[in-house]
């Protein structure tokens, strides 16, 4: 019995020793294959001869894994981003049982899986709302169809009905996809889309909720709107406070005029516009006394320097008119 006994242990001990797993090893790197080259290390028995080099190997094996793994997930983004995602899908699955840990490679089929439906339903809707288009200029066609007696306009009728019918429903199943990523404007004009062929048909409680969030959407961003341009024009105004110049003057009016029907601005335009209107009448009254005492030159330069403000003014252009003879006169009399 003790003979039996030694003769097993000697036999196992034999076959821990026997094979080759470095050279099975060194064939798996050969294929690019790391997973099945640290397998081989993993299973191969501490007593066999080769195992201390085989464990030397090991973390470079690993290393190397890693490394092919990050250049199989560079390669399959690069497809993706040309578009080309079978090419993509088929390289990652061809090479993930070679790496070692492929879960990296499961959640990059999971990403180009996501990826790939979106923009695949970005496609779709551009598709689905020519097909509604198009549904809804040919809308007189079904009634023109009923009054025919052939079976053809019968079918017809009745493929137009399921087509219209198709296009509203996945007009809804690409508004609520696009709802659920926070896309509300084209979650929207699809969800309302589907609503318009289907009127019948109550719509998708996404559109109510797509609607109000673009319309909180649409108030905030005209408040900043507003907000920025409230603060240009405190600006401009205050800086015409600082420097009382002309320039500083007509460049505030200006920017008020742009946006003259933007009620917010509404306060800042009238009390602009009193300001304009007194600088314009004290310029016109200093031309004028400049006038009186002669000074003709001076006074063609005030009343021509606060033209800007209000170009069509009858009195102002008379005056320069006036002036422009004056000067024109005098140039005259002075070559003579």
């Amino acid at each position: 019995m003790r003979k039996a006994g030694l003769v097993m242990v000697a036999l196992l001990g034999g076959c821990a020793t026997l094979g080759n797993p470095e050279r099975r090893v060194s064939e798996a790197l050969a294929e690019g294959n790391y997973a099945r080259a640290a397998a081989i290390i993993e299973d191969t028995h501490p007593a066999h001869d080769q195992y201390p080099l085989l464990q030397e190997q090991y973390p470079g094996i690993i290393m190397a894994s890693h490394q092919y793994r990050q250049r199989l997930i560079l390669e399959a983004g690069a497809m993706s981003r040309k578009q080309h995602w079978e090419q993509a899908h088929t390289l990652v699955k061809n090479h993930r049982h070679k790496v070692v840990d492929p879960s990296a490679l499961d959640e990059m089929l999971t990403a180009l899986n996501s990826l790939e439906e979106h923009q695949l339903n970005q496609v779709l809707a551009e598709r689905r709302r020519a097909q509604a288009q198009a549904l809804q200029d040919s809308a007189g066609l079904t009634e023109k169809l009923s009054g025919f007696h052939l079976p053809r306009a019968k079918q017809e009728q009745q493929q137009l009905a399921e087509e219209r019918l198709f296009v509203a429903n996945d007009l809804t199943r690409l508004g609520e996809y696009f709802a659920q990523r926070q896309q509300w404007l084209l979650a929207r004009d699809l969800l309302s889309t589907a609503h318009q062929l289907t009127p019948d048909q109550p719509p998708s409680a996404q559109l109510a909720k797509a609607q109000q969030i673009l319309n909180d959407a649409s108030q905030r961003a005209r408040a900043r709107h507003n907000r920025a341009l409230l603060t240009e024009a405190d600006q401009l105004m205050a800086r015409y406070q600082r420097n009382g110049q002309l320039d500083s003057l007509l460049a505030a009016r200006s920017f008020l005029n742009k946006h003259r029907n933007n009620p917010a601005l509404a306060d800042h335009q009238k009390r602009l516009e009193q300001w304009a209107r007194r600088r314009f009448s004290e310029e016109m009254n200093t031309g004028e006394a400049l006038y009186a005492r002669g000074q003709y030159r001076e006074a063609y330069r005030i009343w021509k320097q606060v033209a800007p403000l209000y170009p069509d003014n009858e009195e102002l252009n008379k005056k320069l008119e006036r002036s422009r003879r004056v000067l024109a006169n005098l140039r005259n009399l002075q070559d003579n």
